[in-house]
């Protein structure tokens, strides 16, 4: 373990955060990406001896903390997964993509049996869930061995010697662990969602594990606060409803269950069928209404309910190969939610464009209410790129909030960005009309990032929009900036994928120099460390396009919405803000370290617009 000293600014606000916290007060720190956001947060609890609540937008995001906890302070810190990953049981769960299953650990011998981890063996966050997983897997397979552990005829693993049994459920036995944990790491919807902050901090019998009056909470990336509550709705896809329909008639058939509630039930899932059947469905998000006569007829869910109940207690007495997702569940609980929706609506959009899946979401314009039972709590927001103080008061309804910008009070805090504007390009939607002039658009994008990358230092970063913009997209034949890539550079790119992984793109950037092809919201742009011995790999990054949000339905509505709630125009907080997040974000990929430096080049025609001259040109830190 290495000695830490604290930099200028962390050494500087140390005592004025922790006095604010105290007080019960919330913080903001805007910190440049690479200035110690990550090691200021781990000194805070070192100097302080206080319980963390550490929250990020993905688990990949719990690396950063591990890896300056491991390098400086070796504080006992845990890593909070959901039942899908911890769970030994896979055979538990019907469908791989629903981890709300409710019923997973209903009747499971293993759910009260914990054991108490060694916090003190400070691992990564991937080598604990392995640990884990692998030592329950183990432990199940010996029980089983040693007959204290078996299999019912419906296949259900079943306790038969309870005294010699040494398994052990790993997501109840890091739920029961958080009492010793200093730091605790977990997801945004850990603590935002009201249910699951319940069920996550209080125990079986309901008593309370962790009181968070007593904690530091820290949002760590708190850009991606708006988006991630906006689509804590449930979804609701064609395919789902029918087979709902599929699963009624043949579980339900109307011979046996000849009753009002059947019909009805049948009668309710056909209408949502139709309602969603005979929607044009685009890929934006567009607002979506349900037919007079099926909005009246979902004002009782009674019958739905019904058949969902008695599907659960014919599933649990079917052989556990037999078992399938209750589909008439998901229906009902999508259509319990809408109805009471109090500030959001449904929209309407599409996941694959060829196969036309129409998908319906439940989207809240109101963000504030999932963040006011935060008022009496100590909260640190931090960011490379903050919301505005205007943002965080009116939209997250948070007043009284220090705001400290480090690098406005401690100049080159996270390195030296010289933005420059490039006329003669634009990802502007109606150029993209006239096929022959898109095309040679993306040929000068493609020129431009070669030009770059013959004279940079290090790597470049391209930023582009969206994948469409990036790949092109084969439904409507249209191209992408990666059709015009040289035969010649391709040993020399990088495109981002959902595959590629950081350690990949490390090793070929410390082989040589690069073109990393990213889009604004993916994974590389949100947590890509590229660093040789502390310092960046990246000396360019270029802004391909605005990466303003689709003005869609859901943002028109949300505008409106927060408009008539703050008696004020909400334009820029909304719509420009979100952009000028995601251009600040891609731009701190390349200063890791307060001696980097680097070039960000704003490739868009907009970009000569007073609202981005102001918040970038005068900005170049």
């Amino acid at each position: 373990m290495e000695k830490f000293t604290p930099r200028e600014w962390q050494d500087a606000l140390i005592s004025t955060v922790s006095k604010n916290l105290e007080e019960k007060n919330k913080i903001a720190i805007e910190a440049p990406t690479g200035s110690g956001k990550t090691s200021f947060i781990l000194y805070l609890a070192f100097i302080t001896g206080k319980k963390l609540i550490y929250l990020t937008r993905t688990h990949n995001e719990f690396t950063r903390l591990y890896e300056d906890n491991q390098k400086y302070f070796n504080i006992p810190a845990l890593y909070l997964y959901g039942k899908s990953k911890l769970c030994p049981l896979k055979e538990r769960w019907y469908d791989s993509e629903d981890d709300g299953q409710k019923n997973v650990c209903k009747g499971c011998p293993l759910k009260d049996k914990t054991i108490k981890l060694d916090l003190k063996n400070i691992r990564s966050p991937e080598s604990f869930l392995e640990d884990i997983e692998a030592d329950s897997t183990e432990l199940i397979r010996q029980d089983v061995e040693s007959k204290a552990l078996g299999r019912d005829t419906k296949g259900n693993l079943v306790t038969i010697k309870k005294e010699n049994v040494k398994s052990y459920c790993p997501y109840y036995s890091v739920r029961s662990n958080m009492a010793d944990a200093q730091i605790i790491a977990m997801t945004y919807n850990y603590l935002l969602n009201p249910s699951i902050r319940f069920n996550v901090f209080h125990g079986t019998e309901g008593e309370e594990m962790i009181d968070l009056n007593e904690c530091y909470i820290v949002f760590d990336e708190a850009h991606n606060l708006d988006s991630v509550i906006e689509n804590f709705g449930r979804t609701l896809q064609i395919k789902t409803v029918e087979k709902a329909i599929d699963m009624l008639v043949k579980d339900f058939p109307i011979e046996t269950y000849n009753s009002y509630d059947r019909i009805e039930a049948n009668l309710m899932l056909e209408n949502l069928l139709f309602n969603m059947s005979s929607t044009r469905g685009t890929d934006s998000l567009k607002l979506f209404k349900f037919s007079n006569d099926f909005a009246s007829r979902i004002a009782n869910l009674e019958s739905l309910r019904t058949f969902s109940d008695e599907f659960e207690e014919k599933n649990e007495n079917r052989p556990l190969n037999k078992r399938s997702r209750n589909y008439l569940e998901n229906v009902y609980n999508f259509l319990y939610d809408y109805q009471r929706m109090e500030n959001g609506s449904v929209y309407s959009t599409i996941n694959n464009p060829e196969k036309k899946d129409l998908k319906l979401k439940l989207m809240y314009y109101d963000t504030s209410g999932y963040l006011s039972f935060l008022r009496d709590n100590s909260v640190i927001f931090m960011s490379g790129t903050m919301p505005s103080v205007d943002h965080i008061s009116k939209v997250w309804n948070m007043e009284n909030v220090l705001y400290l910008k480090v690098d406005s009070i401690f100049k080159n805090a996270g390195g030296l960005k010289q933005y420059h504007i490039v006329n003669g390009y634009t990802t502007l939607g109606r150029y993209r009309e006239n096929l022959d002039d898109w095309a040679e658009m993306l040929r000068k994008y493609m020129q431009f990032a070669i030009d770059v990358y013959s004279k940079s230092d290090k790597s470049v970063l391209v930023a582009v929009p969206s994948y469409r913009i990036l790949f092109g997209d084969t439904y409507t034949k249209t191209p992408g900036i990666g059709n015009y890539l040289p035969e010649s550079m391709r040993a020399n790119c990088v495109f981002e994928n959902k595959k590629i992984s950081y350690s990949y793109i490390e090793k070929k950037a410390k082989e040589r120099k690069i073109i990393i092809f990213s889009v604004h919201g993916g994974k590389l742009l949100e947590g890509i460390q590229l660093v040789n011995r502390g310092k960046s790999l990246i000396s360019d990054v270029i802004i391909a396009g605005l990466p303003l949000i689709p003005l869609d339905d859901y943002r028109k509505d949300k505008i409106k919405y927060l408009e008539k709630v703050l008696k004020r125009n909400a334009y820029n907080l909304l719509y420009y803000e979100f952009a000028l997040i995601k251009v600040k974000q891609a731009a701190g990929r390349s200063t890791r370290s307060p001696e980097d430096t680097s070039s960000i080049w704003l490739c868009d025609d907009r970009f000569d617009e007073p609202f981005w001259q102001s918040n970038l040109l005068p900005n170049t830190k």
